[in-house]
């Protein structure tokens, strides 16, 4: 399966209590716009997350979607069988 990765950019910021916390500011799939936000300073950073190619297949479905993609399926497979 193949992967892409994800950048999600933090900065640090004080919360309302005066605690030093870290916050996520954006997403990007660019490398160099995560170096570059990196670059402002100290205070910024980015983590990486590696994604796989086909995530919208991966991702949660409501349970009357995956009933129509298996219905789909099943009607797929019985006009390959009647086609034979």
């Amino acid at each position: 399966m193949d992967y892409f990765n994800a950048y999600v950019l933090t900065s640090l910021s004080i919360n309302a209590e005066g605690n030093v916390t870290s916050r996520n500011v954006a997403v990007t799939f660019d490398v160099f716009e995560a170096e570059a936000h990196k670059g402002k300073g100290l205070e910024h950073e980015f983590e990486v997350f590696p994604v796989p190619g086909k995530w919208r297949e991966d991702a949660e479905q409501s349970t009357l979607i995956a009933s129509m993609r298996d219905f789909g399926e099943m009607v797929k497979a019985m006009q390959d069988e009647a086609l034979r």
